[in-house]
């Protein structure tokens, strides 16, 4: 089980995919609504061949390494899941601990979705072209604010992963990567770590602080 990705609504989404791209990120598809039909805006156009089409955009996928991030048209910035690339075995196991929670389960022939107590959702993706095969970037660390209530431990129940509570924050592991959970004023991802060689420090246009280790 990999730790790969997230997405947010926004209404940032041009910033964004420039943000991202500036980091090193690749434009893999965008995918929205204009003039009343769905459509492909996908690379090699740019944004000054449609801009001006005034384009809902459905999703934008941008892809670094093991990393994939996906963001959505949105009246404001609102985070919505977190993914996981995932075996057959590890997808079963998961839907499993779902169903032994009681969480929503929304299961698809390519990925699945699961609804959290917590207005945010949990992805479990099969498709290993949904990354690079490079190494580097990977993702190691998300950290999330919790603003409703619910045993935050059971995240790792779901995932079959370690939980170490504290009280107000928990912190789950397994493998390489780790999830923190935080009370706090607002549901959402508040910072990422990712491991790469070169040391970096930023913020992305939602608010989101990204850090590297090596």
């Amino acid at each position: 089980m990999k730790l790969f990705h997230y997405h947010w609504w926004t209404d940032k989404v041009e910033e964004m995919e420039a943000w991202y791209r500036g980091i090193g990120f690749e434009t893999r598809q965008r995918i929205g609504r204009a003039n009343g039909e769905m459509r492909e805006f996908n690379p090699p156009l740019e944004w000054d061949e449609f801009r001006q089409e005034n384009v809902q955009f459905r999703i934008i996928e941008m892809l670094q390494g093991q990393v994939n991030i996906t963001f959505g048209q949105g009246k404001r910035d609102r985070f919505d899941h977190i993914g996981f690339l995932v075996d057959d075995l590890e997808h079963d196991e998961v839907l499993k601990n779902a169903a032994l929670l009681g969480w929503r389960i929304d299961e698809g022939e390519r990925r699945t979705f699961i609804s959290t107590p917590w207005r945010f959702r949990v992805e479990l993706q099969r498709r290993k072209e949904a990354v690079r095969s490079e190494a580097f970037p990977s993702l190691t660390r998300l950290e999330l604010n919790i603003d409703r209530p619910g045993r935050l431990s059971a995240l790792a129940e779901l995932l079959g992963a370690e939980a170490e509570d504290k009280g107000g924050i928990c912190l789950i592991r397994k493998g390489e990567w780790e999830v923190k959970l935080s009370r706090g004023p607002e549901c959402g991802l508040q910072s990422v770590k990712v491991r790469q060689p070169a040391s970096f420090r930023g913020t992305d246009p939602v608010g989101v602080l990204i850090t590297s280790t090596i």
